[in-house]
Order: structure tokens, then C-alpha cells, then sequence
């Protein structure tokens, strides 16, 4: 095995060795294969990478990409929360809700002095 940049010998050394060294196995189990041959066998190699391959692209000696098989059962992202009068659903106790408006609207008229606005 070549011997580590140093860069890799302080991350290593450092106190997140353990997972630094786990990442670094990763890397160096891959396959490393040339850009070109990547792009010349990529339908094949998107197949091996499936069935569990990794492999490492190389774009002059340097890696560039990675092929990694995807999780087997990506989560799904969460839902955004609920914007605008949605987000007060389950907060608001809809039947003192007119007593509720009735207060809004008759601190409004003191603050601003002008009259509230009429619900026909």
C-alpha cells in the first residue's frame, strides 16, 4: 500500500481517527478506474455499482466521482410544514374563534383608530 499524504497521516492521527480511517477503507476498497473507460463502460458499471461495487473515477490520477450503490430504501424527504392559516390547524379552538376576531378587531380600531373591517 502507498504510503499516506500528510494531510491523511494528521487526519488519521487526529481524535476523529476512527471514522477517518473508516472512510479512507472505503475509498481504498473501491475499484479505481479512468475517466474514459467510465464514460466508455458506464451502462456496465452502473449495473455492477446496483449489485453492490464501488468504484472510484479517476480524472488524471486524482479522484473525481465516485459509483456507490444507492441505499436500498431511500427515506423519503419530509413534508414542508404547512404556511400561511395552514399552519394554525390544531392550534386555533374554531368555536371561541368569532369571540377571538371580535378582540382582534376592537384593539385595532383603539391602536389605530380607524374602524375594522366588516365581514358581510
Amino acid at each position: 500500500m502507498a504510503p499516506l499524504s500528510l494531510p491523511i497521516r494528521l487526519l488519521l492521527a487526529g481524535h476523529e481517527g476512527a471514522a477517518a480511517l473508516s472512510f479512507w477503507s472505503k475509498l481504498t476498497n473501491m475499484i479505481s478506474i479512468a475517466v474514459a473507460e467510465a464514460k466508455a463502460r458506464f451502462s456496465e458499471l452502473i449495473d455492477r455499482a446496483s449489485r453492490g461495487e464501488r468504484f472510484l473515477v479517476l480524472r488524471h490520477g486524482r479522484p473525481a466521482a465516485a459509483l456507490v450503490p444507492a441505499p436500498s430504501d431511500p427515506e423519503p424527504d419530509p413534508a414542508p410544514p404547512p404556511l400561511g392559516l395552514a399552519s394554525l390547524a390544531g392550534i386555533i379552538d374554531w368555536d371561541d374563534f368569532p369571540a377571538v376576531m371580535d378582540e382582534v378587531i376592537a384593539s385595532r380600531q383603539v391602536e389605530w383608530g380607524r374602524p375594522g373591517p366588516t365581514f358581510d
